[in-house]
């Protein structure tokens, strides 16, 4: 498989589109026109991953952290000052991130956060913005229904747990074809009423290209009347963080006692002491403090994240939802298992997929 074939792959199951601009995901290093037949995933990069890539006979590294966080105006390296990037790229390999985009999927990282710490029927605590468009076709009678089912299975009509969602009225529709033009009905020179319908499915902006292509091949016209609409309404497909209740109420002491369980932690770092019942809990893996203020609104009892700064702490003491630390590895835990399952769903066995045994921690309690 080529590797601008796995890409595209990896692209309709985690669409880095969406989050492209807050963070540097995507193919950070390579060659499209790789073969590509084994890769490895990490939680990111370093030496130990790119010696396992080489020994297994891989060509390509997918991490869930971005190995280029930051602009760098140059790439360079030294035994004392390794780049990772620069050490990749001299071994002949493709690195590929995903970051933001393993969050922001309804099976990503933050739902199964939720799942593991026993929440019922989790939904996004922040919806994506900006990633919806509304297609609009003006469609002959007789072909609606071919052109509604080539749009709803390249991905139109989704909304939330519903797929297929779609709107027809019914109107007419009049042109004049001109010379040179072959029209599905009426001849040339003379003007054309038809009973047509007016078809509209709301899409993904990361979608609507091979929406729009699917359409165009089901439909009948020599030229087609369609536009594309961009929405003001938050997805309900994609978004950052989770919120959700468990089945039973419970202390605070035990609820932390589960996060330190299932996260493996020791410790916990907690604005002030969690004294009352936990019902509503609200969680966004990684540094996810900008999104207390959806929490409290949410009216969550709990908000779980890494990266809180003291201010942050000192701000949520006087707000009802307790803020808690579980530190930014912590809560990412599971990312790399995650990603694993879900480039062996894409992949099948068309491509083998390892999971690293190289990862560690940027830090390290001493």
């Amino acid at each position: 498989m080529k590797l601008s074939e796995a890409v595209k792959k990896i692209r309709e199951r985690l669409p880095v589109e969406l989050v492209a601009d807050q963070d540097n995901v995507g193919l950070i290093v390579g060659d499209y026109d790789d073969e590509c037949g084994k890769m490895v995933v990490a939680y990111e990069l370093n030496g130990g991953v790119i010696e396992e890539a080489v020994e297994s006979g891989s060509n390509l590294i997918v991490t869930y952290h971005t190995p280029l966080f930051r602009a760098a105006k140059s790439f360079t390296t030294s035994s004392s000052r390794p780049d990772f990037l620069v050490q990749a790229a001299r071994r002949l390999l493709n690195v590929y991130a995903v970051h933001t985009a393993l969050d922001v999927v309804r099976d990503g990282i933050n739902f199964d956060l939720a799942s593991r710490l026993g929440l019922r029927n989790p939904k996004y605590l922040s919806p994506l913005p900006d990633t919806l468009r509304k297609i609009v076709v003006f469609v002959p009678r007789d072909h609606l229904e071919k052109v509604r089912s080539a749009m709803s299975k390249s991905g139109a009509g989704m909304i939330g747990n519903y797929t297929g969602c779609a709107f027809a009225s019914e109107g007419e529709g009049s042109f004049l074809p001109g010379d040179g033009a072959t029209p599905y009905v009426g001849t040339p020179g003379k003007t054309e009423r038809a009973s047509e319908s007016r078809l509209e499915m709301v899409v993904e902006k990361s979608n609507a290209e091979r929406v729009v292509r699917a359409m165009m091949d089901a439909h009948p016209y020599e030229e087609v009347a369609y536009d594309v609409y961009p929405l003001l309404n938050s997805s309900a497909n994609y978004g950052f963080g989770a919120i959700g209740d468990l089945e039973e109420k419970m202390s605070g002491e035990k609820f932390l006692e589960r996060i330190k369980n299932v996260l493996g932690q020791a410790f916990l770092k907690a604005a002030h002491a969690v004294d009352s019942e936990i019902k509503r809990v609200a969680l966004c893996a990684g540094s996810g403090v900008s999104f207390y203020g959806d929490a409290v609104r949410e009216r969550a009892d709990i908000f779980i994240t890494g990266d809180v700064k003291h201010h942050d702490f000192r701000e949520s003491m006087m707000l009802p939802t307790v803020l808690v630390d579980a530190t930014h590895r912590g809560t990412e835990r599971f990312a790399a298992e995650l990603l694993h399952r879900i480039m062996n769903e894409i992949f099948k066995d068309r491509v083998v997929v390892n999971l690293s045994k190289h990862e560690y921690d940027s830090a390290v309690i001493v």
